[in-house]
């Protein structure tokens, strides 16, 4: 009889130890991520008249250029905002429009990502806006929201890291 009892015990444990370990909502970290640009919003300029901004990713000693998705440059006014994705542009601001940007993946191996918002200058290129993030395994959507108000210019940065299998 108690040999029984074991074998019937241990059925019920193999059971139960199967039901919650395959019957738990839980979503596995991605080992990569996405960078999704939302917005630009330049509410003063670096220079009069028009700023030339970019944004870019630097990661593992490699640049990529994000907007505009070719190499370049965009044009921007005072309280222009270029709209990418997300949540749209605040009330105030100019909305250019709907811009497409690459949406890059990379390594959540916690290697410095760093995703700048430049302005291009004769001189040499400003850098408005570094964000450094250090990417680690998600299973949800990270918002990034930068604002810049130094040196005679104020720039708003909106991004997000997505999950990315």
């Amino acid at each position: 009889m108690h040999r029984l009892l074991t074998r019937a015990s241990l059925s019920v444990a193999i059971i139960m130890g199967s039901l919650l370990t395959g019957g738990a909502a839980y979503a596995e970290p991605a080992p990569k991520v996405r960078v999704v640009l939302e917005s630009i919003v330049a509410y003063d300029l670096e220079e009069s008249g028009h700023d030339e901004v970019y944004v870019i990713a630097q990661y593992e000693g490699k640049t990529l250029h994000l907007f505009p998705t070719r190499s370049g440059e965009f044009s921007v006014a005072r309280n222009d905002c270029i709209y990418i994705s997300g949540n749209g542009c605040p009330p105030g601001t100019n909305r250019l429009g709907y811009y497409s940007a690459n949406e890059p993946s990379y390594t959540a191996n916690g290697k410095l990502l760093m995703v700048a918002l430049r302005e291009d200058d004769i001189s040499g290129d400003d850098t408005l806006i570094n964000v450094p993030i250090w990417p680690q395994p998600i299973s949800e959507t990270q918002y990034f929201r930068e604002e810049a108000n130094i040196n005679g210019y104020h720039y708003a940065f909106n991004f997000r890291l997505e999950p990315s299998y």
